[in-house]
């Protein structure tokens, strides 16, 4: 992997270890739990009419929803919210995201497998659908809230547009309307749901994010101060500065207004605002696009930030202290291997490093990188201009990181910088610019002229190749521009700034990338330390070893010497006791070989006689063996005969036992079913009774009541007034005696006490009697409402409960007329394919029977006209043999092509015009040929040079008539079309001739007008170019502008044909109206490759041209 790819890798790895950081946030993981919550419950859930993976354009209007975000964006926030990573071949592989969303998201292998039927494939059990959805739910909603919250915190650095500039979303909002509205049930703004689960939705997408930031002139780019306003929001991470901006900057003053903006900003940093002469740099030289003041004003903001923002000071010290750390290291190991005292040389180096006040400490710091680096190589830099004029400080920067990039062999170390040649003839040889007294004079006598000029240009060379090898090292390394060039380094003094910037750029790189170096040059660092302490202990140890050899060589020379005195003693005893033996062993020889033979005679007949027994034996052995297999092969057959028997009567018994449960299991399931039934219509009927017998005995318990109320208040009634009664004839007869009593002495004062007292006892006993009446209404009234609610709360319930019932009903009957929607229309497309291969098979019978009639007509007809085809052929025959070279198409086309790229006068290029119209009008190649030529870009040009004169009338006529002929034909379409500004030309063509058609010089295949309006129909026939020419707001007000004054025309040309016609009829002389010319729309637009040129279908009316290109273009008239 090269190192611009680890780069790549190691910052998405990073962009993606910050997206998990921010998903597994405590604020997100709550507010996904809600929404788990949420989705689990069923308060957000999808229609159940919407199938997001069944339906097919369902499933591509959700794709087209996603793809609308950038793939960048989507591809961090797929991998955040499944937790695992897509392989795609870069950011921008759409394809892939794609794939992985139709699999993943509107798919889930785990739930399908779920769900599987166990033998049915492409079967699933009831639940898949919900769980399915459920899922691409959750997961869509995690997908966009977690993208917005992820670009509202800015989690990649650059800060790329969430959608795509060409999407139809440009809001989260949108998207989660969109959805909510096509798919969720009951759901009205989801993105309020969400807000209140913990997932707020805000991003929305303003043209300012979609502004093409990129510079390519700078005096005119920069003019505006949108773009250096971009770049300071990057430098100092303000975000607010965008807001102050006018957008779209058009006036003068706004460009000043966002140019300020900016200057400001580096008054405030301290940056003198002034260039090299010190005239100040001020917002109006900037807008009035100077380009030194804009140079300088770049220089200053590059110079004042980028040090500061590429580098990390931190670890710049850092990794000064470790060169200086390791260069020490090497110094002592290099010491301890060369048999030296580990001593340093401490000299210090007393030059003068020059001026470095003027730098800040960043720039500082950035030297005493460069000086620890090269300390490696016994080189000091002393300033950032002439030490790095020869390339070797940069090579040898990249070499001590990367050492494959720039080996150390290919830097020429022989420059300008270390061999000067002097104006005496001396080549004086620097090992280095300051060594101490490390310099060889070489002094070469009698070098002419000649030979220093020479050495001069191999110097010269080799600093190029050094210049050269750090160009191709950083373009492997990547992420640092090319700001240098040897011819700018080389024999001059270089810029400072340019070297710092250039530093700066290769310095962070170079440190980006230092983890693994670091690493390896540890390991390297202490595998050396090890072999080194390695190296002395063998050192020590072959010392040792060398003296206790030699000590243990002179033991054993000793222990040798006694040896071999004792074995020389041993030895020759040996010998003695050996001849003693021989001389025993000749006389037991012979003894011993005459009992031999006799022991060999007996033993051969014994073996004679054994091996017949022996073959004997192996003959019965034989037949005994294969008796004995015999049997035990029949015992074994019989055995697994009977196995196989026990093993199929088994796998029968198993199979029917299972079989048997089935049914069992089937039949109780169905008993079940029928005995559930059965009990439920029985419960149905018994409650229904039992609510009838209720209803019946709470009405019987109300009549009750109410009866006993009412004889209670009757008894009670009869029962005051009996009591009344008694009292008043108790009262009565009191009354009688004191009226006896008393009537003797004052009869006339009796009776009026009477009469009173009797009166009153009257209009008590009335009152009594209406606030009683009055009692039992009241009474009678509530137990009349109570008597009401009863009966509607009740008649409530019967109402509920025949409602139930009639929507059960309902649900059934639709679910029975599915099914025989279904069947009806499984049936239907049985129907209907045999349908079709009956009207296939009666059409092709009919066919074969209109080819066989055509036939015989053409046989027929080819036996009366032979003679007249044969004379045709012949007269054909001749006419070809008398046709010219010179008139076919093809020398025609080279020839009217030559005259029309080299000929100046009018007249010969209208005669090439004329016979690029008959050719392009009659074949098709000479029209790819005319493409290929360049000749159609040589047309534009000279219909531009014309004029209104009636020559260049007819050139402009002829001219359009080819380009119409090419633009028929779709292979060279693209060819006119692809013309640079060719939409201008011909709209600049029909603002000239709207006034002077050219009826009069045109016959009468059309004018100039309605040519040119054919022909910018046929090129923006397609959508794209249709799209490409109407989002030009210029050419839509020209060609609207257009329309409206020849409508103008032609409804003055109708009254005026109308006023005529009144005229003539009033003077008495018959009007003869002019007969109009026959218009039509333009019905093909395809070539008609024919000889004649009346078969060519094409408009001559100029306001129905004009409205073909309005409709065309889509705009309304």
């Amino acid at each position: 992997v090269s190192l611009r790819a680890y780069t790549v890798r190691c910052r998405l790895n990073r962009l993606r270890r910050t997206a998990c950081r921010l998903f597994t946030s405590e604020k997100m993981v709550k507010a996904i739990k809600k929404l788990e919550i949420e989705i689990e419950v069923g308060r957000l859930i999808v229609r159940k009419d919407r199938h997001l993976w069944k339906d097919v354009g369902e499933r591509q209007k959700v794709l087209n929803w996603l793809l609308s975000y950038n793939p960048l964006w989507l591809r961090i926030g797929l991998e955040t919210v499944y937790g695992e990573l897509i392989s795609l071949e870069d950011n921008s592989d759409v394809t892939g995201l794609a794939m992985f969303i139709l699999n993943r998201l509107l798919w889930n292998p785990d739930i399908a497998a779920e769900y599987r039927h166990p033998t049915v494939p492409h079967l699933y059990r009831d639940g898949h659908e919900e769980a399915l959805s459920k899922f691409t739910l959750k997961k869509l909603l995690l997908l966009v809230c977690f993208l917005d919250h992820a670009k509202m915190s800015r989690l990649i650095d650059h800060d790329p547009c969430l959608f795509c500039k060409d999407a139809e979303f440009k809001a989260s909002k949108e998207i989660l309307l969109a959805f909510s509205r096509d798919f969720l049930s009951g759901e009205g703004d989801l993105s309020r749901h969400l807000s209140l689960l913990g997932f707020p939705v805000s991003h929305v997408q303003t043209p300012f994010d979609e502004f093409d930031f990129a510079v390519t002139n700078l005096a005119v780019d920069l003019q505006c101060g949108v773009r250096l306003v971009r770049t300071m929001e990057l430098l100092t991470q303000n975000w607010n500065l965008s807001k102050k901006l006018r957008i779209p900057a058009i006036s003068r003053l706004q460009k000043m207004h966002n140019v300020d903006i900016v200057l400001q900003v580096l008054k405030s940093r301290g940056i003198q605002l002034s260039d090299e002469h010190g005239n100040p740099i001020l917002s109006k030289d900037i807008v009035d696009r100077h380009r030194e003041k804009t140079l300088g004003l770049l220089w200053k903001i590059a110079f004042a930030f980028q040090v500061d923002i590429s580098l990390n000071l931190e670890e710049l010290r850092e990794e000064i202290h470790f060169l200086k750390h390791t260069l020490s290291i090497r110094k002592t190991m290099s010491a301890l291997s060369c048999h030296f005292d580990a001593v340093t040389n401490k000299k210090k180096d007393k030059r003068n490093t020059g001026p470095l006040e003027q730098y800040s400490d960043s720039v500082k710091l950035l030297l005493d990188w460069v000086n620890a680096v090269c300390a490696f190589y016994n080189k000091k830099v002393e300033n950032f201009t002439v030490s790095f004029s020869d390339g070797q400080v940069l090579c040898y920067l990249i070499h001590h990181y990367h050492p494959c990039y720039v080996p150390f062999g290919a830097i020429c170390q022989r420059t300008t910088h270390t061999v000067e040649c002097t104006q005496t003839g001396a080549v004086v040889l620097n090992s280095s610019s300051e060594s101490d007294d490390s310099t060889l004079d070489t002094s070469l006598k009698a070098l002419d002229h000649e030979n220093i000029s020479e050495l001069h240009k191999e110097l010269l060379e080799n600093e190029k190749k050094n210049f050269h090898l750090v160009r191709s090292a950083v373009r492997d390394l990547g992420g640092i521009p090319a700001m240098i060039h040897h011819s700018d380094m080389s024999n001059t003094i270089p810029d400072e700034k340019v070297v710092i910037t250039y530093l700066s750029f290769l310095c962070a790189r170079l440190l980006d990338l230092r983890k693994e170096i670091r690493a390896a040059r540890l390991i390297q660092t202490t595998w050396r330390k090890y072999k080194l302490r390695k190296d002395l202990q063998y050192k020590a140890a072959r010392i040792i070893q060398s003296a206790v050899i030699k000590f243990l060589n002179k033991q054993r020379f000793k222990k040798e010497v006694n040896a071999a005195l004792v074995i020389q003693k041993y030895w020759r005893r040996f010998l003695a006791q050996r001849k003693l033996l021989m001389l025993k062993r000749e006389k037991l020889e012979v003894i011993q070989n005459k009992s031999a033979s006799v022991i060999q005679r007996a033993f051969r007949k014994w073996h004679i006689r054994k091996r017949t027994k022996e073959k004997s034996a192996v003959v019965i052995q034989s037949w005994y063996r294969m008796n004995k297999e015999l049997r035990k092969y029949v015992y074994i057959r019989s055995c697994v005969v009977i196995i196989q028997r026990r093993f199929r009567w088994f796998q029968a018994q198993k199979l029917y036992k299972r079989k048997k449960e089935s049914v069992l299991t089937i039949q109780k399931y169905f008993r079940a079913y029928l005995k559930g039934k059965t009990e439920r219509t029985s419960y149905l009927q018994k409650r229904a009774a039992a609510i009838c017998i209720q209803a019946a005995f709470r009405k019987m318990k109300a009549n009750n009541l109410h009866r006993r109320t009412r004889a209670a208040c009757v008894l009670q009634s009869y029962w005051r007034m009996r009591q009344d009664k008694l009292q008043f004839l108790n009262l009565r007869k009191i009354v009688v005696k004191l009226q006896a009593h008393v009537l003797e002495q004052k009869d006339r004062t009796r009776l009026l006490r009477f009469t009173a007292a009797a009166y009153h006892h009257l209009s008590a006993l009335r009152i009594q009697r209406t606030y009683r009446l009055h009692m039992v209404l009241n009474r009678a009234k509530k137990h009349v409402n109570w008597v009401i609610c009863i009966q509607r709360w009740f008649r409530a319930r019967l109402q509920q409960k025949r409602f139930i019932e009639k929507y059960r009903s309902i649900i059934k009957i639709e679910h029975e007329v599915q099914e025989c929607l279904n069947q009806q229309n499984k049936a239907a497309s049985v129907i209907q394919k045999a349908v079709r291969q009956f009207l296939l098979c009666k059409r092709q019978e009919k066919l074969t029977s209109r080819i066989t009639k055509i036939q015989v007509i053409q046989t027929y007809s080819i036996k009366n006209d032979c003679k007249k085809i044969k004379v045709i052929r012949l007269s054909l025959q001749a006419v070809n043999r008398e046709i010219q070279e010179e008139n076919k198409l093809y020398k025609r086309t080279a020839l009217a092509l030559h005259y029309l790229f080299t000929s100046k006068h009018l007249s010969a290029i209208l005669e090439a015009l004329k016979h690029l119209e008959v050719v392009t009008r009659l074949s098709p190649v000479c029209c790819e040929n005319m493409a290929e030529s360049g000749a159609i870009s040589k047309i534009f040009v000279l219909i531009r040079s014309c004029n209104r004169s009636v020559p260049c009338m007819e050139v402009i006529r002829y001219a359009v008539q080819v380009l119409l002929h090419v633009a028929k034909y779709e292979k060279t379409t693209s060819a006119v079309y692809s013309v640079e500004n060719c939409i201008d030309t011909l709209l600049e063509l029909l603002q000239m001739y709207r006034e002077k058609p050219g009826d009069k010089v045109a016959d009468k295949s059309g004018s100039i007008f309605t040519k040119t309006c054919c022909l910018l129909a046929i090129l923006l026939k397609t959508t794209n170019q249709a799209s490409d020419v109407r989002s030009r707001s210029k050419v839509v007000d020209c060609i609207y502008s257009l329309y409206k004054l020849t409508a103008r025309k032609h409804k003055m040309n109708i009254e005026r044909i109308v006023w005529k016609q009144k005229k003539t009829s009033s003077v008495g002389i018959p009007f003869l109206p002019e007969t109009p010319i026959r218009t039509r729309i333009v019905s093909r637009l395809e070539p008609a490759w024919v000889l004649r040129r009346d078969n060519m279908d094409e408009i001559r009316n100029s306001l129905q041209a004009i409205q073909m290109l309005m409709d065309t273009l889509g705009i309304p008239y």
